[in-house]
């Protein structure tokens, strides 16, 4: 399966900006490492120029990225469908898989393997959970539907639940963190945030069962901001249990980024993150009927528990 090269339009506003920096505000989300080496492998230009980091962009041009095909065994997995509608299904999203394509990760994503499965090249993602988070996630069948699902994901018109399993004991029962949420300024790594700086974030919790060393939360997001619960429960004092990004030190998730090692492989833990989407709500495009989909619990969190 081929993917279509990638082209940025050079504006106006863009003026003589370097080729690096004009593409790291096209993609904010990968490093700077990575674009030069996109660069040197994977871009030309319109006009004609050797790509370099220092080239200045030309308004009115094109850059291009092209694709670099990556061998990859297809995984047999069969990825459970929860519930169906005109338009949509709802599936059961596993753990250790990325929802869209990313880095050596393109047709074993959730999404490729769903197409596969379905036998429908048209379906696409409403909304994301992170590689390591499990449970309920929506998937349209047309542009209509997704364009619908999104804006209500956005507007914040979808319920959604979550179930964290985390380290220690709260003292109270429930509670809610009404921190912003932005950049980890003072982290070495780029795609950590913290809270106490940049948008509004609010998220709600409360204890579904107290173990001895460890917390079993229902969470509700009443905002949807990037790794918001991860960072909330963060700043509460009860991280996450298994999460390789928030409640240890960048040392943790930079061994496994530069060496491919993975700490909680040494550890007496969970080798993920555990936190699962158990629960959302939201109103059929198609029906205007409100509907309702849940997850089971995943057998981890019982071990874990």
């Amino acid at each position: 399966m081929s993917e279509p090269t990638t082209v940025f339009l050079v504006g106006r506003g863009d003026g003589s900006k370097r080729l690096d920096h004009f593409l790291k505000e096209k993609i904010p989300g990968l490093s700077r490492s990575r674009i030069q080496q996109a660069i040197r492998e994977r871009v030309t230009l319109s006009w004609g120029v050797a790509a370099r980091s220092s080239t200045p962009v030309r308004p009115g041009g094109q850059v291009h990225i092209g694709y670099t095909p990556l061998p990859e065994t297809l995984l047999e997995l069969e990825i459970p469908v929860l519930r169906r509608g005109r338009g949509w299904l709802a599936v059961d999203k596993p753990s250790g898989i990325p929802v869209h394509p990313v880095n050596k990760v393109r047709e074993n994503s959730l999404i490729r393997m769903l197409r596969r499965q379905e036998q429908f090249e048209d379906l696409r993602l409403v909304h994301r959970l992170d590689r390591e988070t499990t449970g309920v996630l929506l998937v349209a069948e047309d542009s209509q539907t997704a364009s619908v699902l999104s804006q209500a994901f956005a507007a914040g018109a979808v319920h959604k639940e979550y179930l964290a399993m985390v380290r220690g004991v709260p003292s109270d029962d429930a509670g809610t963190i009404d921190l912003p949420v932005g950049d980890a300024e003072r982290s070495r790594v780029y795609v950590r945030r913290a809270a106490g700086r940049g948008r509004p974030a609010l998220t709600e919790w409360k204890v579904e069962r107290r173990f001895e060393d460890r917390t079993l939360l229902r969470v509700v997001l009443k905002t949807g901001r990037r790794h918001q619960i991860r960072v909330h429960l963060e700043a509460l004092g009860h991280p996450v249990l298994g999460d390789l990004l928030y409640g240890r030190s960048d040392d943790d998730y930079l061994t496994l980024v530069g060496e491919g090692r993975d700490v909680r492989a040494e550890e007496d833990g969970p080798s993920r993150q555990l936190l699962h989407c158990a629960r959302v709500v939201f109103d059929d495009p198609a029906t205007g009927e409100r509907v309702e989909v849940t997850a089971p619990l995943p057998a981890d969190f019982v071990l874990n528990g």
